[in-house]
């Protein structure tokens, strides 16, 4: 909980509230216990390269040549050992300008 906000429902133990009380302090805890985007979409993470490959609808060489060359470090939120968990909008976000900048690369005349 914020220590921030002097709510009196923030101060009252769990096991002296009513249950309208309880449900008032669920409503004001909602915002902060959810972690969203700028455009209030709830975050959506990836538990592992599969995961990710199947959300962003590619496979999963895909994903290992995107981690492989860095495009998707700014997307890790997490990594012990093998185990990474990815932001996927950020990696999509990542991905799409990288293969952006590729087309572009292509497309110059040399």
């Amino acid at each position: 909980m914020h220590k921030t906000n002097n709510h009196p429902l923030l101060e009252k133990p769990l096991w002296q509230m009513t249950g309208e009380e309880f449900l008032q302090l669920n409503e004001l805890t909602r915002g902060s216990l959810n972690p969203t985007t700028e455009n209030n979409e709830p975050k959506l993470y990836a538990h592992g390269v599969n995961e990710l490959a199947t959300m962003l609808g590619c496979c999963q060489s895909t994903v290992y040549a995107l981690k492989k060359i860095g495009v998707l470090d700014k997307a890790i939120v997490s990594q012990i050992g093998k185990r990474i968990i990815f932001d996927v909008h950020k990696a999509r976000e990542l991905a799409d300008e990288y293969q952006k900048s590729q087309r572009d690369q292509r497309k110059e005349p040399k």
